[in-house]
This record gives C-alpha cells, structure tokens and sequence, in this order.
C-alpha cells in the first residue's frame, strides 16, 4: 500500500459508539464507556498515524468523521481525534463531522469548530417524532429544532441535514412536513436516503409478518415521495448533484464526490473499507474483534480484493453514473485501456432504449426516471 509522490486521497474514520442501535442501522456500533472510547480512539490514532508513516507521499484532501455517533465523545477524546487529523492531514480543505441532534452532543459544536471541523453532517432522519419512535431514534422533533438552531448561532457554516423517506405509514402528505422543516432551517446541504432493511439490522431480523405490520410503503409509494423530494428541493434552489443528495453552490461534499470520481481513499476503524491500487481493503467488522486487535497492534484488515481491469471499470462506471453529471466514457477508457461498449455495451443499449440512459457522443447519464431504479441498473452493469 505504498503511495506514489503527490498522490491524494480521502480520509474516513469510524466511530463504532452510539447510545443505542436504531432499528434501521448495518454498520458496526456499540455503546461503549469512557475509557473504552479513550482506548479506542488512541488506537485508531496510532493506525492512521501508522499508515501515513509509511505512505508519506500521500496528501488528504478530504476528511469524514462517520459512525456510529461520533458526537458522543468525550470532548477530551475529541481533541486527541482531531489532533492526528491535523497531523495526518494538514491540508484537508474539508473536515466532516457526523452529530446527532442530541442535546448533551450540544456542547461537542465548540470544541470541533475550535479543533478545525468545517463540514457538519446532522442525522435528523425526520421531524415527525412518530417516525423517529418507530426507527427507534432517541431524539424528538424538538430536540432536532433546538439543535439546529444552537449550532447555527454558535457558528455552524457548512450543515448537511440528512432525511429518511420510505418510512411505515409514510406518504407524501407526511413527508412533506419534514421537507418544509428542512428547508426553514435553510442548510447548506440535504441527503435524502431510501429505507433499507438490511439483514444485521434490527428490522432485517423480523418476520415478514412483522414487517407488514409496520406498514412499510411499496416501491410505488416510495418513488412518489422520492420524487415529490427532489421537485420540493429543486424548487428551493438545491442543486441534485447526486442520487440521494442536493446541495447550494459551493457545497457539495467533497469527499463522497471523491469515492464517485473513482479516486483512492483509506478508511480506519471497524468495517472501513479502502481502495488503494486498484484494490480494495475491508477492516475486520466485528467492533469489539476489531478492538482488540487494535490493542494487541495486529493487522485489522480483514478482506482483500484486487480488482480485474473490467471489474474496476465497471465500478467506476457505475459510481460515476451516480452524479447528476454522468460520467465521461474518455475518462474511464483512458484511465482502464477499455471500451466502454465492449464492457456494458448491451446494457447501454437496453436501458437507453428504455428512456433510463442519455448517451451522447462522450458523456452518460441517467435521465431522472432512472434515479429511483438506479440500484437495478447498477447491478446489471456490474454483474
């Protein structure tokens, strides 16, 4: 994993803590103490900094700060995180910071404006405090209003607010109460994300009759409130730069534009994947398996996969595909040495032909019908 002169890449560290589990959530988390949080974050500090030591040609342009609740830290772990950030990466034009609209997280926004963080993620999901109950969120409505409001009058510049549709019992009607929300509190920045039952979740371990019960809306259903979405924001002057996000000018986040450009990244802490050479590097998942390997300083990756020059292809593709703007077929010709018809080229056909693809004479697209069933798409081209 040697890195070459001037070669940047974006930085993503993981903080595997949270009060307790949303009924939603995949990603590896647990509650965890004081001192078990301190030792975490000295470890995680000591990897990164590890690995920039052997790799000292690489430059971080970005930096994201995801969990899990990074915001429960303690303020003095918070200094220690922030500290080899600025020591990792010096030159990071963006720092991101995952927070939840929890109210003893309040006293956090200082400390990380102090400590350089310019970019704020909120994990609001929803203003409607029955969807935030049934998701097993632990803040309110209220809790998000108060917050919003504090971290603006202490000096919040740069807010991304991310919202949840496809909720049960969710509709348009509903939703549109949390979009109107969003939109008085005037962030810079909006991710909406689809409801996604994954198998290690909450939700992915009940029953199909479970599942009815909580009267998840059907796909229809969901496109609906999707689409009604992205017309609401675009109205209100957000720019839809990629599938699930909308931003001012000026604001889109840089270091997710990173991964969909095809660009190198490193990630740090429990199942953080990373893509260096044109292969990809996952960390071992299991939080507390992960902890102690840290300890013990063992190696915590887990997976290693080297792409083949058509799978690497197909991937940048498809991420690509993900940006409003599409993505140059050139690009990934002369990146790859491939043809692009020789790699989807019936693909490309089937769904240009279905009013999915726009296909001009360098640059494709997915027309907007195809932003909701863009997913299926993917998988055809990958597979």
């Amino acid at each position: 994993m040697d890195g070459k002169p001037d070669r940047s890449i974006a930085l993503y560290l993981h903080v595997p803590f949270c009060r307790a589990r949303c009924l939603y959530c995949a990603f590896p988390t647990r509650p965890a103490g004081h001192s078990t949080q301190t030792r975490y974050i000295e470890n995680l500090c000591r990897e990164t900094k590890s690995f920039f030591l052997i790799n000292p040609n690489y430059t971080v342009d970005t930096v994201y700060v995801g969990g899990g609740t990074p915001s429960i830290l303690f303020e003095g772990d918070i200094r220690i995180l922030m500290d080899i950030i600025h020591d990792c990466a010096p030159d990071a034009a963006e720092i991101t910071f995952e927070v939840n609209p929890h109210m003893d997280d309040l006293p956090k926004i200082p400390v990380l404006l102090e400590n350089g963080v310019n970019r704020f993620s909120v994990g609001v999901q929803s203003f409607n405090d029955h969807e935030l109950d049934t998701i097993g969120r632990l803040h309110t409505a209220d809790d998000a209003r108060e917050f919003l409001k504090a971290a603006r009058a202490l000096g919040c510049e740069n807010i991304s607010i991310d919202l949840i549709h496809g909720l049960p019992k969710q509709n348009t009607s509903i939703f549109e109460k949390s979009l109107d929300e969003t939109l008085e509190f005037n962030p810079e920045h909006i991710s909406l994300y689809g409801l996604t039952i994954e198998p290690d979740s909450r939700l992915g371990c009940l029953s199909d009759a479970q599942l009815r019960e909580l009267e998840t809306p059907d796909g229809d259903s969901q496109a609906e409130v999707y689409d009604f979405a992205r017309q609401k924001f675009t109205d209100a002057g957000f720019e839809q730069y990629e599938i699930s996000n909308f931003a001012k000018p000026g604001f889109h986040c840089r270091h997710n534009i990173s991964y969909w450009s095809g660009r190198e990244y490193v990630g740090f802490g429990p199942g953080a994947t990373s893509y260096i050479n044109g292969a990809r590097y996952r960390r071992i998942k299991d939080v507390d398996r992960y902890m102690n390997a840290q300890q013990e300083k063992k190696n915590t990756i887990q997976f290693v996969e080297n792409l083949s020059t058509d799978r690497a292809a197909a991937e940048a593709l498809v991420m690509g595909l993900r940006l409003s703007g599409g993505i140059k077929q050139s690009g990934i010709e002369n990146r790859f040495g491939i043809k692009i018809t020789d790699l989807v080229g019936e693909a490309l056909i089937k769904y240009k032909e279905q009013g999915y693809l726009e296909v001009d004479d360098d640059t494709i697209r997915l027309t907007d019908r195809a932003y909701f069933v863009s997913n299926t798409i993917f998988s055809d081209m990958i597979l």
